[in-house]
């Protein structure tokens, strides 16, 4: 019956990485889109903890392989759904993290519960590799094809199945590996037959498992998201609701939708008649509001001349006008209105052009907008299609198309964000015609600044490398207190009379003015006033000044940055306001680490960066878990570690690296392929998915070179080095290439940075493990262990060098370990056989740890 052993193990690898991406997608609708890395790690501490357990009764096991195996799969429907639904009963809420410790005993709760079920996926692969040991090649590919195949065919499901019923194919894949596990030979009959026990075990499982689904199913959306408050209004109408693997979207439609971005107060003084209900509001999985703009009627329309997206308009009539993404619309009613000639929109996501295109009530509301003969929509990567439309509009314009200290809980995650880095302003100037202006409004909320601040940062740093020979004559900035901040960027110098008109524009609106060409404005010392931020959060005080608001601080810090002392700004001030860059594309990410101790402090003033704390707080949490994986060795065989002290550290440094190394890797290529994707799901599906099945493939193909296998580890490990180097030095221009294109040539495009550095990441650890096994058999658990306790709290250390000093650290880092690893392979042997790697032990590695999933992906 060994054809229907390797038919369960596909089904039930398939389902093991469905799963993964399905929680991650529950984390997602429920709470935030941070989880990403405890899901990864999670996964890992099932395998590792189910790997050591196996390494230790492999012996045991295999006689009753056939019991474990049909217990395991029997059980797994249950275990699924029970997860999931003891999981939505755990009362964590990161808008907490900053004042309730017990956040983080929650999240600890989170790697219990879904570890069950990743444990019991990690054990029947391990059981199926000891059963089958004999064919352990055919066993394995089939254990990786099923893990990519479980990779995509999630994808497919979220097209066809809205979010809470997701699990009911990866139900489904376990139950038909059950049933393939119920199949035994009859040798009386000389036939294969189902055990009628396991059958109806499998029965009572699998309905108590679409009982909780369809009885207790439904995701649990934290009381503190977005949507939670407009489901709470009384006259909340749902008037939209669709999913895919982009999001779920929820239009809903309230007489308390009030959005009034940036307006100026003198609005209700001086427009004859206010809008009464001009928005509705769009949540993507549970996060908003966008206020999707409707249609005004004439007598309304003059309300538009009191926002701040108004002001390039005054100087720009009858622009050329591209939009950088759809937003809600408002911005394409703004453009109409004020006479813009043509209006290009590029919109990353096909799921929100489809929803106000060709949804019926939402494009009746917004008067067809994106139907008018005015406006073309283009779906595609707006940085891309800048960089192939050179000096071909008037105005670029980029307006609240983020939610930075606009959110109702109080916060906000931290996620990459790369339309705001130095390199994307330097690409949208380049599509401005001489004159153009670029026009950048962003919600400014935020008590002390950050996100202006930062944003002001990158702009003025982007106008000096794009080659702009005065910035100081080619920047605008104004902003409405605790609202908005608007930043022009011309094509040229403002002319006098250009200063002129936008001043009278800011005026007569009561906007306050941050910074005009030859315009003076009210200075106040920036060097205090960062003083009194900083003794705010050493508790000192001792810099008493009057009141003073945030534009002041940034008056002081546009001309600071102007005259070249950004440094001194970025080093001075208490949060972390460097510019954005591709290579560190976090808009949100303002907490230093460095200051930790002092943010803990004053706890109440950063519960907004509740984002970056769950980073903090996941990484804590994978430590200690990881920790558990490493320490599950030393108590189960001390006597023999310690009796063999020899070789021991080396072996430690080697697999601890390999973990380490791995997740890195992984977590990088999922943040970065995030937006090159337009989707942070296809992101983890297919970075997952390419990683197992070629890190899969090169550990087949290595086993085949078993006398040289030191000197095939060490040149491995050098081609991971070079391959990494080219992703710091050559994957932005790669990817250029293929912003524009079609979804299916980026995914392939995105295979194909994956695949290569993938093969060799194979090798250096089935090879290791092989080899120990061969040599120092007392060490195996150990290195185990320490191999899967580092790939858990790799995932979580990868996000944190990733905000706080960019992909370029993380991937030094990477290479440091590999090139570590290739010179440490030697420790894996003994005696002579170091000089070339052993020459024999084949026939017996099929009772080394391959009998698991070795490498330290999931």
């Amino acid at each position: 019956m060994k054809n229907a052993k390797i038919c369960a193990l596909f089904f039930i690898s398939v389902a093991g990485i469905s799963y993964e991406l399905y929680v991650m997608r529950i984390f997602s609708v429920g709470g935030w889109s941070n989880f990403g890395s405890l899901v990864i790690s999670t996964a890992l501490l099932g395998i590792g903890i189910s790997g050591i357990i196996l390494t230790f009764l492999a012996d045991w096991v295999r006689p009753r392989a056939d019991v474990i195996l049909s217990v395991c799969a029997i059980s797994l429907p249950l275990l699924l759904a029970l997860a999931v639904f003891v999981a939505q009963m755990v009362p964590f809420n990161p808008v907490f993290l900053a004042s309730d410790s017990r956040q983080l005993w929650f999240i600890g709760a989170y790697y219990i519960i879904y570890g069950v079920p990743f444990f019991v996926i990690a054990a029947f692969t391990g059981v199926a590799f000891v059963a089958l040991r004999e064919e352990i090649q055919r066993v394995y590919f089939w254990n990786m094809i099923g893990s990519g195949v479980g990779g995509f065919i999630i994808i497919v499901f979220m097209f066809l199945l809205p979010p809470r019923y997701l699990i009911l194919p990866i139900l489904g894949l376990t139950i038909i590996a059950a049933l393939f596990t119920s199949v035994s030979w009859d040798k009386r009959t000389q036939s294969s037959r189902f055990s009628l026990l396991h059958l109806l075990v499998l029965v009572v499982t699998s309905l108590g498992a679409l009982c909780l689904v369809f009885l207790e199913g439904d995701i649990r959306v934290s009381d503190y998201k977005d949507i939670s408050y407009v489901r709470k209004y009384p006259d909340s109408k749902l008037v939209h609701h669709s999913y895919g693997p982009g999001g779920e979207y929820h239009v809903y439609a309230s007489q308390y939708f009030h959005f009034a971005p940036g307006l100026s107060d003198n609005a209700a003084l001086n427009v004859s008649v206010m809008p009464n209900q001009p928005y509705w509001g769009l949540f993507v999985d549970g996060s908003g509001p966008i206020g999707i703009m409707g249609s005004l009627r004439p007598g309304e329309q003059e309300y538009m001349d009191y926002l701040p997206m108004a002001a390039p308009y005054t100087v720009l009539p009858n622009p050329d006008v591209l939009l950088i993404e759809l937003g809600g619309g408002i911005n394409a009613q703004v453009a109409r209105y004020k006479g813009a000639r043509k209006i290009d929109i590029v919109e990353p996501s096909t799921e929100m052009i489809r929803l106000l295109r060709d949804d019926p009530n939402v494009s009746r509301f917004t008067g067809s907008l994106l139907k008018s003969d005015q406006i073309r929509v283009i779906q595609g990567e707006p940085r891309a299609f800048c960089g192939e439309h050179p000096a071909a509009y008037d105005l670029i314009e980029i307006s609240l198309v983020d939610s930075i200290g606009l959110s109702n809980s109080g916060g906000y995650v931290v996620h990459e964000d790369f339309k705001y880095t130095v390199e994307a302003i330097k690409e949208y100037l380049t599509s401005l015609k001489p004159g153009g202006i670029l026009s950048i409004t962003v919600w400014d909320r935020l008590n002390p600044p950050r996100n202006v601040l930062k944003l002001l940062n990158t702009v003025i740093l982007a106008m000096e490398e794009g080659g702009m020979e005065d910035p100081r004559q080619s920047l605008y900035a104004f902003g409405l207190f605790m609202s908005t901040s608007t930043i022009l960027v011309k094509n040229g110098a403002f002319s006098e009379g250009e200063t002129v008109t936008l001043n009278d524009f800011v005026r007569s609106r009561s906007f306050e003015l941050l910074y005009a060409p030859a315009t003076e404005v009210p200075q106040r010392d920036t060097a205090l006033l960062m003083a009194v931020y900083r003794d705010h959060f050493d508790g000192r005080e001792e810099n008493p000044v009057e009141s003073f608001t945030n534009a002041d601080m940034y008056r002081g810090a546009i001309l600071k940055f102007l005259a070249g002392d950004r440094n001194q700004v970025e080093d001075d001030y208490i949060f972390d306001i460097r510019p954005i860059r591709d290579s560190r594309p976090y808009y949100s990410g303002f907490l230093k680490l460095n200051l930790l101790s002092l943010y803990l402090d004053q706890m109440e003033d950063v519960s907004e960066e509740w984002g970056y704390l769950l980073l903090l707080g996941l990484l804590i949490q994978a430590c200690i878990f990881g920790f558990i994986v490493i320490l599950i060795p030393v108590v189960g065989r001390r006597k023999q570690l310690l009796q063999h002290p020899r070789g021991a550290v080396g072996v430690i440094l080697y697999y601890a690296g390999l973990g380490l190394g791995y997740m890195l890797i992984e977590i990088f290529l999922i943040q970065r392929l995030g937006v090159f994707l337009s989707n942070p799901t296809y992101s983890a599906s297919i970075v997952i998915t390419t990683m197992l099945i070629f890190s899969a493939l090169g550990n087949l193909v290595s086993s085949r070179f078993k006398r040289i296998r030191g000197r095939v580890v060490l040149g491995s490990c050098i081609c991971i080095a070079g391959f990494f180097l080219f992703y710091i030095f050559g994957l932005d221009s790669f990817l250029n290439y293929f912003n524009s294109a079609a979804l299916g040539l980026r995914i392939l495009a995105a295979g194909l940075i994956i695949a290569p550095p993938a093969f060799f990441m194979g090798v250096p650890y089935p090879n290791g493990l092989d080899s120990l096994q061969e040599n120092k058999p007392h060490l195996l658990p150990w290195a185990w262990g320490m191999n899967g306790g580092l790939s858990v709290a790799g995932s979580a250390l990868a996000r944190i060098l990733a905000v706080s000093s960019g992909f370029p650290l993380l991937l030094g880092v990477g290479i440091g370990i590999y090139l570590l690893v290739g010179c440490l392979f030697p420790v894996n042997l003994g005696g002579k056989a170091a000089q070339e790697g052993n020459q024999g032990g084949s026939e017996q590695s099929g009772d080394s740890p391959q009998l698991i999933e070795v490498s330290p992906s999931v």
